[in-house]
């Protein structure tokens, strides 16, 4: 992590050094990426994944495990009469359907394990050593695997994954994108240009006197390719209206980028020429639905929101 962006939105195709007060209550450049602006929020920023990490597995008041959150993980704890196990979790959530868990103990020992139903998941299962567990699963509860486990045991959870839309009565009835647990962002060509740090820096920004700015630089990002789309789908048949592309998991491992993230989304949309940028520089109010334009139908790309530093999130709907 080389620097952050101190204020993003959903819809947000402008991170430069400009000020876009009163279009945002800040004043100064909020936008552009930069590593010594907000001191404060620099380093908090890189506790986000550390701490999810750290709370993957929790223990549970009767004695058991609890997988409240999904990642590759291995976990060492003191379960049922007090046996130390390792729980071994494999998994590329939350691009992937499929949580598996191992389990390693010197000696069998019976306790309770919890695994998490997102709600939004309506059809998960579970299966134990390969054969499916027969129970009542609803969105939004735990499942309790309650029995007497041995070393090499595997549990295997699927969740499948479906697309869904939200509409934003608030916003204009503009509706996101979700793929499971995942919202997407359309796809924007994001050009990036090397900028001065402490030039485009916060006012009350501090940094290091000897800090070098040739490794800590910052960019202003700004679109190469229109942004100005609303959706056209069917929402009674959404699986066919959006075609969800899985691809190769990154090689460096990082998923966060346009170029390497494992899963798009193929649509349809339609350019709307009034959607522009307001007097503040920031994306003006959305048409409201349904949207009016004469442009023909294209095909569009759509990636999951942390791998877009430039976003449309909240579609216009056009028909």
């Amino acid at each position: 992590m080389r620097s952050l962006r101190y204020i993003t939105s959903p819809n947000g195709v402008t991170a430069d050094a400009e000020n876009h007060h009163p279009g945002i209550d800040n004043k100064g450049p909020f936008l552009t990426m930069n590593p010594f602006s907000s001191r404060c929020c620099q380093h908090n920023h890189g506790h986000a994944l550390p701490y999810y990490i750290q709370n993957l597995v929790m223990a549970s008041n009767d004695n058991g495990l609890a997988a409240i959150l999904y990642n590759a993980c291995k976990t060492t704890a003191k379960v049922g009469n007090g046996t130390q196990v390792t729980l071994i979790e494999d998994t590329k959530y939350p691009y992937e359907e499929e949580v598996r868990f191992t389990l390693n103990t010197n000696q069998k020992v019976k306790f309770p394990l919890y695994l998490r139903v997102p709600v939004w998941c309506k059809n998960a299962s579970v299966k134990v050593n390969g054969a499916l567990v027969k129970l009542v699963i609803k969105p939004g509860s735990y499942i309790r695997l309650d029995r007497e486990w041995a070393n090499g045991d595997q549990v295997t959870l699927n969740l499948p994954m479906q697309i869904t839309t939200r509409t934003w009565q608030v916003n204009q009835n503009s509706v996101s994108v979700d793929y499971g647990p995942l919202t997407f962002s359309l796809k924007i060509g994001e050009e990036y240009q090397k900028i001065s740090s402490t030039k485009s820096a916060i006012g009350d920004s501090k940094w290091q006197e000897n800090a070098d700015q040739e490794k800590w630089p910052a960019y202003e990002i700004t679109p190469v390719t229109p942004w100005n789309y609303g959706l056209v789908f069917n929402p009674k048949d959404l699986a066919k209206s959006f075609k969800v592309i899985r691809k190769a998991w990154p090689a460096d491992n990082y998923p966060f980028s346009q170029q390497n993230n494992p899963i798009e989304i193929h649509a349809k949309g339609r350019q709307i020429p009034t959607c522009g940028i307001d007097q503040y520089g920031l994306v003006d109010v959305l048409p409201l639905y349904p949207a009016k334009t004469s442009r023909p139908v294209e095909d569009i790309t759509l990636i999951p929101m942390g791998a877009a530093r430039l976003r449309i999130s909240a579609f216009p709907v056009v028909k």
